[in-house]
């Protein structure tokens, strides 16, 4: 996490760095003027299931157990609905499994991905359908009955639909919260009452002369997500839908009291629930650093009406 403040004028041609009269304004109530707050980095290590298994660890299983051909897509490409997942058996049952088990009957990839995992994590489950065979064997013997036995096919299809329906239905994607202290920014008192000296009161029907929160997010996993922060100490939270794979998903925008701000300026922590929306298989977590930025954060403020200066 790092603040930072930068005050940048967009209404007319206000030079800021100029100024050095002792009580002046500067607009009037159209102007509008941005300056840059803090950018927060989110890397996989920072994102974590409440049972602390690491995002993209849980969905490298996903893979296995998902058809590669998904029922759903978008303009993002293919993706599972992860809330479907959870809450609609229909959906994983009628039309996911199926195709699942279609595609390792027809696709050698798709089998020996399948049979890796089992031969890996779950041998045991199989002792009574492949009995005498060792974990070594495992693989070979599965691949051989799935593809030339028809009757042990079925046995280990419906040993395959019911761990993949299993893992599928309870994926572990409950989050942990992202909670970021932000610290002291270097923001002078000077310029913290420029921007909040004039600012209408929040009653105020209509308001000219406010103060909002807004930013951006470049989210690089492949994962769309609904997110809704809040400022410890403040009465500054929103939600929003940060769409997958996407560099710029913008942040609505969030209006600020004076306190809000100095608030945030002083020392202020931002939580962020995330609740995860579609998977999409294929589009990120390949060959990256856990410390490697996966999701960047940009704030920055906007002040609508007259900058007063009181220097």
């Amino acid at each position: 996490m790092c603040g930072v403040f930068a005050t940048a004028c967009i209404d007319n041609d206000y030079d800021l760095a100029n100024i050095n009269t002792d009580n002046i304004a500067i607009g009037d109530e159209t102007s509008r003027f941005e300056a840059p707050l803090a950018k927060v980095y989110v890397s996989l290590a920072d994102i974590n299931s409440n049972d602390q298994v690491r995002i993209d660890q849980i969905f490298n299983e996903a893979d296995t157990w998902l058809p590669t051909q998904l029922p759903d897509t978008d303009e993002n490409g293919a993706y599972a609905d992860v809330q479907r997942l959870l809450n609609d058996l229909t959906y994983v049952n009628d039309r996911l499994l199926p195709d699942l088990l279609d595609e390792m009957g027809t696709n050698p990839e798709k089998l020996d991905a399948v049979a890796t995992l089992l031969q890996q994590n779950y041998y045991d489950d199989f002792a009574g359908v492949l009995p005498g065979v060792s974990q070594t064997e495992f693989k070979e013997a599965f691949v051989e009955a799935f593809t030339s036995n028809a009757v042990l096919r079925d046995a280990l299809s419906q040993e395959v639909k019911s761990l993949a329906g299993d893992y599928l239905t309870n994926l572990d994607v409950n989050m942990d919260d992202l909670s970021y202290e932000i610290g002291h920014i270097d923001l002078s008192d000077e310029v913290v009452n420029m921007l909040c000296d004039n600012l209408d009161p929040a009653e105020t029907p209509d308001p000219k002369n406010t103060l909002h929160l807004a930013g951006e997010i470049d989210n690089r996993l492949p994962l769309t997500l609904e997110i809704a922060p809040s400022f410890l100490n403040t009465q500054v939270s929103f939600s929003t839908t940060v769409l997958a794979n996407s560099p710029e998903n913008a942040l609505p925008e969030t209006r600020l009291l004076a306190n809000d701000l100095r608030t945030i300026v002083q020392n202020a922590r931002v939580d962020i629930p995330i609740v995860i929306r579609k998977y999409y298989p294929g589009k990120g977590f390949d060959n990256t650093s856990e410390q490697q930025t996966q999701m960047q954060i940009n704030l920055y403020l906007i002040k609508r009406g007259a900058l007063k200066f009181d220097l």
